[in-house]
């Protein structure tokens, strides 16, 4: 289909009307004509006429020509629509030193629950493809490791050099919590569904900021809490943790989210399916049309024309 991107210049059409409508033509003079010219003048009567003719019709679509070139005409293609899967989440890793106890297992193998959380994190954001994905690290302090991305690539290499004791020994929940407020209330793009998905195997042992108190700030932004709580059954010493699933359970109570109690790697794989499942997933729709410029087919006319008309002129 044809269409006119500026098409209000057609409005200048009629401008070679008006201006000669504006411009008097000059009062006809009557020549005199010698006797012997009149030979001369009858047997050129015809093809001046011809040529007459022939340069105002010239001159006529020559000025349809400008019009046509200064509407850019395009052609346009079938319009595109792509839908594709948005969301925006925010994940709160807990790499304080407990996250080291070796009470988990991936394919059999024991590892410690840090690497097994990286390990289900990087599958978890490889699926994300089309959403927006942020990561915060949390022990002592709380810090934005990956701010809202869709290069969930990215967002996988930076998770892969995430080692225990980048952020001290201690866990600071509530300090991950209102980190997370604060970046999903001061995204440049609005954020409609907010979601923070926080794993932790312990209680806040910083106290600088309690974390119902964060979880209540959460709750009047708008940003909905799933909690997991990581850690085995283990009756081990070394794998014994003050896993505080109460507190866990309440904020996600508060924020309208689930807890979760992630005991293996069956039970983290689980939780993540449910996550997909429960959290509403919003489509974004994006329609483009293909166009083609046209331009260069009025303005090639546009040249022919005009050096006819400059032969016209010089053999006249």
């Amino acid at each position: 289909m044809i269409n006119l991107a500026w098409p209000w210049f057609a409005c200048l059409l009629p401008l070679p009307l008006l201006i000669l409508w504006l411009v008097k033509p000059k009062r006809n003079q009557h020549i005199i004509i010698d006797a012997p010219t009149l030979p001369y003048f009858a047997s050129n009567i015809t093809t001046g006429k011809s040529r007459h003719l022939l340069t105002r019709t010239l001159l006529v679509l020559s000025w349809l020509l400008i019009v046509l070139s200064l509407t850019r005409p395009q052609w346009l293609e079938t319009p595109v629509v792509q839908s594709f899967p948005s969301r925006d989440l925010l994940l709160a890793v807990d790499i304080s030193q407990s996250m080291q106890i070796k009470d988990m297992t991936i394919n059999g193998e024991a590892v410690d629950r840090l690497s097994m959380v990286k390990s289900y994190l990087q599958s978890f954001i490889k699926q994300r493809q089309g959403d927006r994905i942020g990561i915060i690290l949390f022990a002592d302090h709380a810090y934005l490791m990956v701010p809202f991305t869709q290069d969930w690539q990215a967002a996988g290499l930076l998770l892969d050099e995430v080692n225990i004791g980048l952020a001290g020994k201690f866990t600071a929940i509530g300090e991950a919590i209102t980190l997370a407020v604060k970046k999903t209330l001061h995204e440049p793009k609005p954020i409609q569904n907010k979601t923070l998905i926080l794993l932790s195997d312990g209680k806040d042992s910083i106290n600088t900021i309690q974390p119902t108190d964060a979880a209540a700030l959460a709750k009047a932004s708008g940003l909905k809490i799933y909690t997991i709580g990581i850690g085995s059954d283990s009756t081990d010493a070394e794998a014994e943790s003050d896993l505080d699933e109460t507190t866990l359970e309440e904020i996600a109570n508060m924020t309208g989210g689930q807890y979760f109690r992630a005991r293996s790697e069956q039970d983290l794989s689980e939780i993540y399916q449910q996550i997909n499942l429960i959290e509403p997933l919003s489509l974004k729709t994006v329609t483009y049309q293909p166009r083609t410029e046209l331009l260069v087919w009025p303005l090639s006319c546009l040249l022919l024309v005009m050096a006819m008309l400059l032969w016209i002129l010089r053999n006249d």
